[in-house]
């Protein structure tokens, strides 16, 4: 099992953020290499679920997500998700209000399968553009976050 933290600033309200970051026919627009839901049930609260298609290392991934956590704590948000099918994980972005903006922590586990690693030795090589997309996804949320 693998993990990765990345943590970002968004200069607008934790609510907004919030209330964006976790429609899920929203998710195509700003995270990197997600196809749009499809089979959406819910509106990205706890229960909501959904198949969707994850473009990673020249593949097209088949997943399930399963939103277990959607809520408030105290003055932030925590939302969690189970991923299920080509490769596992859990993911949670935790937003936390700071200065009139949102700070954002994301932490995942995953878990990559060898099909998906197939002949590449080099697992730090995955790892790394695993962070990437990550990264990039986080960036992206923050550009139409901060947008008006």
């Amino acid at each position: 099992m693998w993990n990765l933290k990345k943590t970002v600033f968004i200069d607008r309200r934790v609510v907004e953020v919030h209330q964006f970051a976790t429609n899920p026919t929203l998710w195509y627009q700003w995270y990197a290499g997600l196809s749009e839901a499809e089979n959406l049930l819910g509106n990205g609260g706890k229960g909501t679920s959904m198949d969707l298609k994850y473009f990673f290392f020249g593949r097209d991934l088949a997943l399930h997500v399963l939103v277990v956590e959607n809520a408030p704590m105290e003055d932030r948000y925590v939302w969690r998700c189970l991923i299920t099918g080509a490769f596992d994980a859990t993911q949670t972005w935790t937003y936390v209000p700071t200065n009139g903006g949102t700070d954002i922590y994301f932490e995942m586990d995953y878990e990559l399968p060898g099909s998906i690693l197939g002949k590449v030795a080099n697992t730090l090589y995955i790892k790394k553009l695993m962070y990437n997309s990550v990264e990039q996804t986080l960036q992206n949320l923050k550009d139409i976050s901060e947008s008006d």
